[in-house]
């Protein structure tokens, strides 16, 4: 009788301790969200920019054995139709807890599509990536494993229940290097040539819980300006780009925290000297903050 005691006893304990690792196991994840966009091109004769990415990893630098697959289906991306802070997610999955310091992205083909119907591609198994070397925010191209490797600014720690975003911005312009263009015609009617391009990789990487966004409208003597440059500068250097829309509106998001300043071109256009006074000082991004920016331009020399 006392051995059936002590039995039952001992399977109640494995009972209750099996029951209070099941109840933990499937909190001991947090979730990453991986989000695209794009700083575009000034030139406005292409429909698309396309890039086919394969497969995205996430891991420890120290420990080649610790990646995971975040994605491993592939994706096309028009990067022309992710502007002025509109964003396609990548991925969005649950991992498990620990420090991760390196993402990597797998891209196997860019192209270029033209209005006039004229396409242009470029492999990347085929042709390899045409730049070696840093990037921003010290990304590495990995010839060995044709990938990109994108250091994190700060170690993500990942714990029970945690959430984290990230934004990959991709430069179109300073990305796709395009090749023999000539131009015919003038003003509205001119057209642009090329012979094909080579893909060089131009991007950032942001982390949204700590970054904020500034939009706004430029404004013409006789209304909203669309295609207007608008850059924001950091200690002096270009940090992003982008260009107005067909509305004179403009966007840019995931900028981290920090003091920035922001100029707007645009050819034939010269700032207005008067309404403009407090764009052109200095901006302070917060985590989260949206600040409102608008200019007035007026025709110029």
């Amino acid at each position: 009788m006392k051995y059936f005691k002590l039995m039952t006893i001992v399977l109640t304990i494995l009972f209750a301790i099996s029951c209070s690792n099941d109840s933990t196991a499937p909190d001991s994840f947090g979730n990453v969200t991986l989000k695209i966009t794009d700083a575009p091109m000034h030139y406005d004769q292409f429909m698309k920019a396309n890039v086919t990415i394969d497969k995205i990893e996430i891991g420890n630098s120290l420990d080649p054995s610790s990646f995971i697959v975040l994605r491993d289906t592939p994706m096309k991306v028009n990067l022309l139709g992710l502007v002025n802070g509109i964003t396609q997610t990548m991925a969005s999955l649950d991992i498990p807890e620990g420090d991760y310091n390196m993402l990597r992205l797998y891209i196997s083909t860019t192209e270029m599509v033209m209005k006039n119907g004229n396409s242009y591609s470029y492999d990347m198994g085929l042709h390899g990536f045409s730049s070696s070397g840093m990037m921003q925010n010290g990304m590495m191209l990995n010839n060995r494993n044709k990938s990109i490797d994108i250091p994190l600014e700060h170690i993500l720690t990942v714990t029970n229940g945690s959430l984290h975003e990230y934004l990959l911005d991709i430069d179109v312009e300073n990305s796709f290097m395009l090749n023999g263009v000539s131009f015919t015609g003038t003003g509205p009617n001119m057209i642009m040539h090329m012979n094909g391009f080579t893909f060089r990789p131009m991007m950032r990487f942001v982390n949204m819980h700590n970054a904020g966004m500034i939009y706004g409208t430029v404004y013409g003597p006789s209304g909203n300006l669309p295609d207007a440059t608008v850059t924001i500068l950091q200690n002096g250097e270009v940090y992003t780009t982008t260009h107005t829309n067909f509305n004179g509106k403009y966007a840019l998001i995931g900028i981290p925290e920090g003091s920035y300043t922001i100029i707007v071109e645009k050819s034939g256009y010269i700032l207005n000297p008067v309404g403009n006074e407090s764009n052109t000082g200095t901006l302070n991004i917060a985590a989260g903050s949206k600040i409102i920016v608008d200019f007035s331009m007026i025709i110029g020399n």
